[in-house]
């Protein structure tokens, strides 16, 4: 072992405890201490030996660097909040033919002879072509695909490319060490909280400070998210096409945030409506997640980052639950098999099924409740007792269920339910025997608003319409022209709202509407 490393080592450590102390402070004063020693990190690592600097390499600590193959997306937003700190590593970089692909994209048709000559490299030729320029040759790059951000196919090419890069997160504001969203008061508690007693009845406890924030403060909390998992070489979709015009900050109590992010409208889906989160604790982001919200059940997850394992994750949880069931009116939560375990070794070793257990979520096959019960009798006997790796993996494969009180069987909809639903959908494109899939979309959704006695469709905008032509075949497949008149103008408002400025307008009418869940179920039902 180096003899550098148990200093290192330290150095990490100490970031840890700091990073901790600045989330959950026991004193306004030890908040405050962590914070500025946080605030002059980087000033001790750039003091520290090139050897050094390398161990520290992906910790996300100020003043390090961050190596990672970020997405196309991804790379956007470094491209414009850290200009000039991120670079092409081209040490990582084995084979250039992927980036040489994208960049023929780029070349003006009298530099192709140069370009693919054999007397240049392509990091030479990039050299060449940003000679002058402010900025890196990633910054160079990214300027590049910006200007033919019409050729949607750059995306791909990029995504294919596999670029590595290197992050100099120097004093950033980005960096563990610094990546805070601004609060009006700092709260320090002596001890951290445990979960609730009674799960259920704190989720349905009202939040009374839930709002959305104006677009800036929703674009820097956006930017706030992003970086919380770039730093650890993380990414989500549900932050990559967050909408800054639909971020919801609900303040759950004694410093804790939970901020829920809509997506921007030409990255929703089709049926459900897909909210992202994040756990703010006195502005410290310490753990995230994403939710798929189906009429009046949600599939989600908690994710805790590393230096704030071992807190209050029951409670931070149930506080989750609590906001997402104030802004839905949802009355089941869903653990997917994923997060429980299945092909995630992470969560498998770290005992999620048992963490969701305890909360009251129960498995959903029979068999594996069964086997629940009985490891669950075996722990209460013998407290040093835990669960072999092999009966975790059966554990996890059944998705667990937490239900409210007041919710009723039929309102589930299975998640298998997705795919026939789909099915269904592609049956109704089918049967316009159009001679396009584009064509038999259009085709669709205008037969979809002459049953629902939609007279015009110019009042709705480009969203609207390019909602409308996604969603419209889930709903052709269920025959609404024998609907009701209320339930056909429930439909219209749906539709429309799936296009609309704040997705979760749409999310709320679904779970309200128990009419349409039974016309799914039965369908699917059907189909099955």
């Amino acid at each position: 072992m180096s003899s550098r490393l148990p200093s290192v080592t330290r150095f990490k450590a100490l970031h840890k405890d700091l990073c901790f102390e600045r989330a959950f402070p026991r004193t306004l004063v030890q908040g405050r201490e962590a914070n500025d020693q946080l605030g002059r990190y980087h000033e001790t690592v750039d003091k520290l030996v090139a050897a050094q600097r390398r161990e520290l390499a992906d910790s996300g600590i100020a003043g390090t660097l961050v190596h990672y193959r970020f997405s196309f997306d991804v790379a956007r937003w470094l491209a414009r909040v850290a200009p000039g700190a991120v670079s092409i590593d081209w040490a990582e970089l084995d084979d250039t033919l992927a980036l040489d692909e994208l960049l023929h994209h780029i070349l003006q048709p009298a530099e192709g002879d140069w370009f693919s000559s054999g007397y240049v490299t392509t990091r030479e030729w990039i050299d060449a072509a940003r000679s002058g320029r402010k900025g890196t040759d990633f910054d160079w790059l990214l300027a590049q695909l910006e200007d033919r951000r019409s050729r949607p196919f750059l995306r791909e090419l990029y995504d294919t490319a596999d670029i590595p890069l290197a992050w100099n997160l120097g004093n950033d504001i980005y960096s563990k060490s610094t990546n805070v969203f601004p609060v009006a008061r700092i709260h320090a508690r002596e001890n951290l909280r445990p979960r609730p007693r009674q799960v259920k009845k704190e989720i349905q406890r009202p939040v009374r400070s839930i709002s959305r924030l104006p677009i800036e403060q929703g674009s820097r909390l956006i930017d706030v998210a992003m970086a919380s998992l770039a730093a650890r070489h993380r990414e989500t979709y549900h932050f990559n096409f967050a909408n800054p015009e639909e971020v919801y900050l609900a303040n759950v109590g004694e410093g804790i945030a939970v901020a829920v992010f809509g997506l921007l409208p030409e990255y929703r889906f089709a049926l459900e409506c897909t909210l992202g989160y994040l756990i703010l604790a006195n502005g410290v982001p310490i753990g995230y997640g994403g939710a798929s919200v189906l009429f009046k059940q949600v599939n989600t997850g908690i994710n805790i980052f590393d230096e704030y394992r071992g807190s209050e994750a029951s409670y931070l949880w149930v506080q989750v639950m609590r906001v997402y069931h104030a802004l839905v009116g949802c009355n089941r939560f869903i653990a997917s098999t994923y997060q429980i375990g299945s092909d995630n070794s992470e969560a498998l070793q770290s005992g999620a099924f048992w963490f969701y257990y305890r909360l009251g979520y129960r498995p959903l096959d029979a068999a594996i409740r069964r086997l629940a019960s009985n490891e669950e009798a075996k722990r209460k006997r013998n407290r040093d007792y835990r669960s072999p790796t092999k009966v975790l993996r059966k554990l996890a494969s059944s998705d667990m269920h937490l239900a409210l009180p007041g919710s009723a069987p039929s309102e589930l909809f299975n998640e298998e339910w997705l795919a026939t639903s789909s099915r269904l959908a592609s049956d109704a494109l089918a049967a316009v025997c159009e001679k396009t899939r584009n064509a038999a979309a259009d085709r669709v959704a205008s037969r979809l608003m002459h049953d629902l006695s939609v007279r015009s469709l110019r009042s709705w905008n480009r969203a609207e319409l390019a909602a409308l032509r996604a969603i419209a075949p889930y709903f052709a497949a269920l025959q609404p022209s024998d609907w009701s008149t209320d339930s056909k103008r429930l439909l219209r408002k749906i539709l429309r709202a799936k296009g609309g400025r704040h997705e979760l307008v749409s999310a709320r009418l679904m779970a309200q509407n128990d009419g349409l869940l039974q016309v799914f179920r039965r369908a699917c039902k059907e189909a099955d």
